[in-house]
């Protein structure tokens, strides 16, 4: 979706969007044109009958697509062998012949290649299965739909996102009267519990503070526009329990997706953006936060029912999947530490005593977690830029201490034969010293989650749901036991090189998921502008790159990728190290 929302062509206004558009209306008729004449067997005999000498991708799909037309009428005919050697044609020359197979494999995720490849299987198996042609004919519309999504992205096409239209609602009068930049302003003026009974409430008031934005961004006032923003961000998608519910009941990704939307909004004030280009960055916005109150309802985008699921069960689901993604990370970090501190003190005393010292860590973050939580309600810092601010230095924070715990541990990647040996080296220095690393490592994971995982639950416990909000948390807290005992349990099997590097492997990747969700939350604290060039804007929302720290914004991204080649010269430096050492090993008897 952000692909979507952060295209590659951010500053094409709307009427160079159209140019672009009817260009390839045209481009898409001179290509039936050429079609109409003749079948065309390869993509050179294609290209010159259209005195084709340079070419878009787009215009390569438009070719591709007349081909497929041709498979199916084929089909239909009864020459099935005939469609299939088309489709090989089609696949072979057009897409691999052209360039583009390669382009794609070059500069876009594996996932759009194989994602076609399969598509063009699936036209395949339907002729040899004696399908229908209604069959075919869906299937050839998906293959030409998922190349034009890569084509699109290749030209530098910005996708068509359907914008749900303004109406107005109860809210509408009431902001006409006055602006209202918080839920609590607002509901005590239309009569409304604070406590959100229908989340298009909360989309309809949030409609109102971007139609306000706009307004203010076409008079000339930057601030006035940036300020409503910030309203909706902060007075009502956080303050509401809309941003946890969605990520609750959505995904975390999608959750992520809207902040950085908001975020997107921001930066046009902030670079002084045309009217155009904030009224769209808004609408989008704005048919994101529609799209989500209808889902969190269960209704479509039309009102009507699509579920029958009760409040309570919508509250379970974003309390049990609330603190089993936030409680994951710490888990991964604390269950490893343990791991690691099992397998290799020997000693019973000094083993516990390492392990109280990671206890103590983490119950000292669960503590303070609760303790910054309180701090923040008490000053009025919590759901502002401020918070923001707060988890996003700490992450950092937790990045560097992440990482060091990473190299270190691949200094000690190899086997038990000069194991001792590294032992004696680095006894005085690093057995205590680590230990500490080792427990404020354990700190700044359950810190990092815990103080958000809080924040996140109170405007839930606040509703009637709140036996439901507590059964979600144990059963979501039962179910990181496993995870914790999975990790602790299952390590003691692994041979020694290989769980180190798989520890030092998993601290890293939680490094580079730390830094990536660090400076995102600065861009949500306004210490960062956010930008999103043609290089990242291609990075799709998924669970596993929000878990990642991935997101298509330039600031996140190229740090990400910094410490990549960071890291990779590091881990050589260390294996070369790391052999010298196991050659004074030998030396010294220890190999033996």
């Amino acid at each position: 979706m952000m692909n979507k929302l952060n295209g590659s062509l951010r500053n094409i206004s709307i009427k160079s969007a159209a140019f672009m558009l009817a260009l390839l209306m045209c481009l898409n008729i001179g290509v039936l044109n050429v079609f109409a004449d003749d079948y065309y067997d390869s993509w050179n005999s294609y290209a010159d009958a259209a005195g084709l000498t340079s070419y878009t991708w787009n215009e390569v799909v438009d070719a591709i697509e007349s081909v497929m037309g041709n498979v199916v009428s084929t089909y239909e005919g009864g020459d099935a062998d005939g469609a299939l050697d088309m489709i090989s044609v089609a696949k072979n020359s057009y897409w691999g012949k052209s360039g583009l197979k390669i382009e794609m494999q070059k500069s876009l995720p594996s996932a759009s290649k194989k994602t076609v490849e399969s598509d063009f299987a699936e036209c395949n198996s339907i002729i040899r299965d004696s399908g229908s042609s209604d069959d075919l004919q869906t299937a050839a519309d998906v293959l030409v739909a998922d190349l034009r999504v890569s084509a699109n992205k290749l030209d530098g096409v910005e996708e068509e996102v359907d914008i749900i239209e303004e109406t107005d609602t109860a809210a509408t009068e009431l902001f006409a009267e006055q602006y209202y930049s918080t839920w609590a302003e607002y509901t005590a003026a239309a009569g409304l519990s604070e406590t959100v009974e229908k989340w298009n409430d909360v989309a309809d008031a949030m409609s109102e503070v971007f139609k306000a934005a706009k307004e203010k961004y076409a008079e000339g006032d930057a601030e006035g526009a940036y300020n409503c923003v910030n309203d909706g961000y902060y007075g009502y998608y956080e303050t509401t329990g809309f941003e946890r519910n969605a990520m609750g009941y959505i995904s975390g990704a999608r959750k992520s997706e809207v902040e950085l939307q908001f975020s997107a909004c921001k930066s046009v004030t902030k670079n002084g953006g045309s009217t155009d280009e904030f009224d769209k960055e808004v609408d989008i916005l704005r048919t994101m936060i529609r799209t989500d109150a209808n889902k969190l309802d269960g209704v479509s985008d039309d009102g009507t029912e699509t579920s029958t699921r009760s409040a309570g069960v919508a509250t379970f689901i974003a309390c049990f999947t609330i603190i089993l993604r936030e409680g994951f990370e710490a888990i991964l970090v604390v269950g490893a530490i343990i791991a690691y501190l099992t397998k290799m003190t020997t000693e019973e005393a000094e083993k516990k005593r390492q392990l109280r010292m990671v206890y103590i860590g983490a119950i000292v973050g669960i503590l303070l977690s609760f303790v910054s939580a309180w701090a923040l309600n008490l000053l009025k810092l919590a759901n502002s830029a401020s918070q923001e601010v707060i988890e996003g230095v700490t992450a950092l924070i937790a990045v560097v201490v992440l990482y060091w715990v990473s190299n270190w541990m691949v200094s000690k990647s190899e086997s038990e034969a000069w194991d001792a040996y590294i032992k004696s080296q680095l006894k005085k220095g690093s057995e205590k010293g680590s230990a500490f690393a080792l427990a404020f490592t354990a700190f700044l994971a359950v810190y990092r989650e815990g103080a958000e995982v809080i924040l996140f639950y109170q405007p839930l416990l606040a509703g009637s749901n709140i036996n439901m909000v507590w059964l979600g948390f144990i059963i979501g807290c039962i179910c990181l036991v496993f995870v914790y005992l999975a990790i602790r349990f299952m390590s003691l099997r692994i041979p020694l090189k290989p769980f180190f590097l798989g520890t030092s492997v998993l601290m890293f990747i939680m490094s580079i998921s730390f830094l990536g969700a660090g400076i995102k939350e600065l861009i949500e604290g306004d210490v960062i502008t956010m930008t999103s060039s043609p290089a990242v804007s291609w990075i799709p929302s998924n669970s596993v790159l929000e878990v990642l720290g991935i997101y298509p914004c330039d600031q996140t991204v190229f740090p990400q990728l910094i410490l990549l080649v960071i890291t990779i010269v590091v881990f050589i430096w260390q294996l070369k190290k790391n052999k010298k050492l196991r050659e004074e090993a030998a030396k010294a008897g220890y190999g033996e």
